[in-house]
Protein backbone atom coordinates (compact mmCIF):
# COMPACT_ATOMS: atom_id res chain seq x y z
CA UNK A 1 0.00 0.00 0.00
CA UNK A 2 2.82 2.41 0.91
CA UNK A 3 4.51 1.60 -2.41
CA UNK A 4 1.36 2.49 -4.35
CA UNK A 5 1.02 5.79 -2.50
CA UNK A 6 4.68 6.64 -3.13
CA UNK A 7 4.24 5.86 -6.82
CA UNK A 8 1.13 8.03 -7.04
CA UNK A 9 2.94 10.94 -5.39
CA UNK A 10 5.96 10.48 -7.69
CA UNK A 11 3.68 10.38 -10.75
CA UNK A 12 1.91 13.54 -9.62
CA UNK A 13 5.20 15.36 -9.06
CA UNK A 14 6.47 14.24 -12.47
CA UNK A 15 3.25 15.45 -14.09
CA UNK A 16 3.32 18.84 -12.37
CA UNK A 17 7.01 19.39 -13.05
CA UNK A 18 6.83 18.12 -16.62
CA UNK A 19 9.44 15.43 -16.00
CA UNK A 20 9.32 12.66 -18.55
CA UNK A 21 7.43 14.67 -21.18
CA UNK A 22 8.43 13.96 -24.72
CA UNK A 23 10.35 16.99 -25.96
CA UNK A 24 11.16 17.81 -29.55
CA UNK A 25 14.05 19.83 -30.77
CA UNK A 26 12.57 22.68 -32.77
CA UNK A 27 13.21 22.49 -36.48
CA UNK A 28 12.01 24.66 -39.31
CA UNK A 29 9.48 21.98 -40.25
CA UNK A 30 7.88 21.42 -36.85
CA UNK A 31 7.99 25.05 -35.57
CA UNK A 32 6.17 26.40 -38.61
CA UNK A 33 3.32 23.93 -38.27
CA UNK A 34 3.12 23.38 -34.53
CA UNK A 35 0.89 25.81 -32.67
CA UNK A 36 2.44 27.50 -29.67
CA UNK A 37 1.94 25.54 -26.48
CA UNK A 38 0.14 27.49 -23.85
CA UNK A 39 -1.79 26.09 -21.01
CA UNK A 40 -4.66 28.42 -20.26
CA UNK A 41 -4.83 29.24 -16.61
CA UNK A 42 -8.24 28.32 -15.30
CA UNK A 43 -9.92 31.45 -14.03
CA UNK A 44 -12.71 31.31 -11.57
CA UNK A 45 -15.23 33.84 -12.74
CA UNK A 46 -17.18 35.27 -9.86
CA UNK A 47 -20.95 34.92 -10.17
CA UNK A 48 -22.40 38.40 -10.80
CA UNK A 49 -25.81 37.66 -9.30
CA UNK A 50 -24.30 36.04 -6.21
CA UNK A 51 -22.06 39.06 -5.62
CA UNK A 52 -24.96 41.47 -6.16
CA UNK A 53 -27.14 39.52 -3.72
CA UNK A 54 -24.37 39.49 -1.12
CA UNK A 55 -23.69 43.23 -1.51
CA UNK A 56 -27.38 44.14 -1.40
CA UNK A 57 -27.80 42.16 1.82
CA UNK A 58 -24.82 44.07 3.23
CA UNK A 59 -26.26 47.41 2.03
CA UNK A 60 -29.55 46.70 3.80
CA UNK A 61 -27.71 45.78 6.99
CA UNK A 62 -25.58 48.93 6.80
CA UNK A 63 -28.64 51.10 6.12
CA UNK A 64 -30.44 49.62 9.11
CA UNK A 65 -27.33 50.14 11.24
CA UNK A 66 -27.11 53.77 10.15
CA UNK A 67 -30.81 54.30 10.97
CA UNK A 68 -30.26 52.82 14.43
CA UNK A 69 -27.08 54.83 15.04
CA UNK A 70 -25.03 51.60 15.29
CA UNK A 71 -21.50 52.95 14.89
CA UNK A 72 -19.96 49.57 15.78
CA UNK A 73 -21.71 47.85 12.87
CA UNK A 74 -20.77 50.63 10.45
CA UNK A 75 -17.13 50.57 11.56
CA UNK A 76 -17.07 46.80 11.04
CA UNK A 77 -18.17 47.07 7.40
CA UNK A 78 -15.98 50.01 6.32
CA UNK A 79 -12.26 49.97 5.53
CA UNK A 80 -9.84 52.02 7.62
CA UNK A 81 -9.34 54.36 4.64
CA UNK A 82 -13.10 54.67 3.96
CA UNK A 83 -14.20 57.94 2.38
CA UNK A 84 -17.73 59.36 2.10
CA UNK A 85 -18.78 62.08 -0.30
CA UNK A 86 -22.21 63.23 0.88
CA UNK A 87 -25.07 64.82 -1.06
CA UNK A 88 -23.80 68.23 0.08
CA UNK A 89 -20.37 67.57 -1.48
CA UNK A 90 -18.71 67.27 1.93
CA UNK A 91 -15.93 64.67 1.98
CA UNK A 92 -15.38 62.75 5.22
CA UNK A 93 -12.98 60.04 6.29
CA UNK A 94 -14.16 57.07 8.33
CA UNK A 95 -13.86 58.73 11.74
CA UNK A 96 -15.58 61.93 10.60
CA UNK A 97 -18.43 59.99 8.98
CA UNK A 98 -18.93 57.78 12.04
CA UNK A 99 -18.94 60.84 14.32
CA UNK A 100 -22.00 62.16 12.42
CA UNK A 101 -24.02 58.95 12.90
CA UNK A 102 -26.98 59.21 15.27
CA UNK A 103 -30.18 57.24 15.70
CA UNK A 104 -32.62 58.63 13.14
CA UNK A 105 -35.80 59.89 14.78
CA UNK A 106 -37.26 61.84 11.86
CA UNK A 107 -36.99 59.14 9.17
CA UNK A 108 -40.03 56.95 8.55
CA UNK A 109 -38.47 54.62 5.97
CA UNK A 110 -35.55 54.07 3.65
CA UNK A 111 -35.83 51.91 0.55
CA UNK A 112 -33.18 50.77 -1.87
CA UNK A 113 -34.14 50.31 -5.52
CA UNK A 114 -32.61 49.81 -8.97
CA UNK A 115 -29.37 48.15 -7.87
CA UNK A 116 -26.74 47.76 -10.57
CA UNK A 117 -23.40 46.02 -10.22
CA UNK A 118 -21.20 48.28 -12.35
CA UNK A 119 -18.03 46.22 -12.05
CA UNK A 120 -16.81 43.27 -10.04
CA UNK A 121 -14.03 40.77 -9.50
CA UNK A 122 -13.29 38.30 -6.74
CA UNK A 123 -11.97 41.04 -4.45
CA UNK A 124 -13.58 44.32 -5.56
CA UNK A 125 -16.93 45.60 -6.77
CA UNK A 126 -18.81 48.80 -7.52
CA UNK A 127 -22.54 48.90 -6.77
CA UNK A 128 -24.93 51.72 -7.67
CA UNK A 129 -28.51 52.08 -6.46
CA UNK A 130 -31.22 54.62 -5.69
CA UNK A 131 -32.18 55.25 -2.09
CA UNK A 132 -35.55 56.83 -1.24
CA UNK A 133 -35.88 58.42 2.18
CA UNK A 134 -39.31 59.24 3.62
CA UNK A 135 -39.57 61.43 6.67
CA UNK A 136 -42.28 61.21 9.32
CA UNK A 137 -43.42 64.67 8.17
CA UNK A 138 -44.34 63.23 4.76
CA UNK A 139 -41.41 64.75 2.89
CA UNK A 140 -39.22 62.48 0.81
CA UNK A 141 -36.08 62.57 -1.26
CA UNK A 142 -34.02 60.37 -3.55
CA UNK A 143 -30.30 59.83 -3.57
CA UNK A 144 -28.15 57.98 -6.11
CA UNK A 145 -25.50 56.04 -4.18
CA UNK A 146 -22.36 54.48 -5.64
CA UNK A 147 -20.39 52.26 -3.27
CA UNK A 148 -16.97 50.75 -3.92
CA UNK A 149 -16.24 47.51 -2.11
CA UNK A 150 -13.11 45.49 -1.43
CA UNK A 151 -12.94 42.01 -0.01
CA UNK A 152 -10.68 41.63 3.01
CA UNK A 153 -10.25 38.39 4.93
CA UNK A 154 -13.17 36.89 3.02
CA UNK A 155 -15.69 39.63 3.78
CA UNK A 156 -16.90 42.59 1.74
CA UNK A 157 -16.20 46.06 3.10
CA UNK A 158 -17.17 49.51 1.83
CA UNK A 159 -14.13 51.50 0.75
CA UNK A 160 -15.94 54.58 -0.51
CA UNK A 161 -19.42 55.98 -0.99
CA UNK A 162 -20.60 58.76 -3.30
CA UNK A 163 -24.08 60.20 -2.72
CA UNK A 164 -25.82 62.41 -5.28
CA UNK A 165 -29.16 64.09 -4.60
CA UNK A 166 -31.70 63.40 -7.36
CA UNK A 167 -34.19 66.07 -8.36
Amino acid sequence: MKGLLAFAILAAVMYVCGIGEKTETPTAANTAQAPAKSTPKPESTPNKQAIMDELMKLEKEITEGAMNGDITLLAKYTTDDFELTGVDGKIQNKNEALADVKKEKTVKSVTIADPELLSFSEDSAVLRYTQTIKLKTGQSGKVRVTDSFVKKDGKWMVKSEQQTLLK
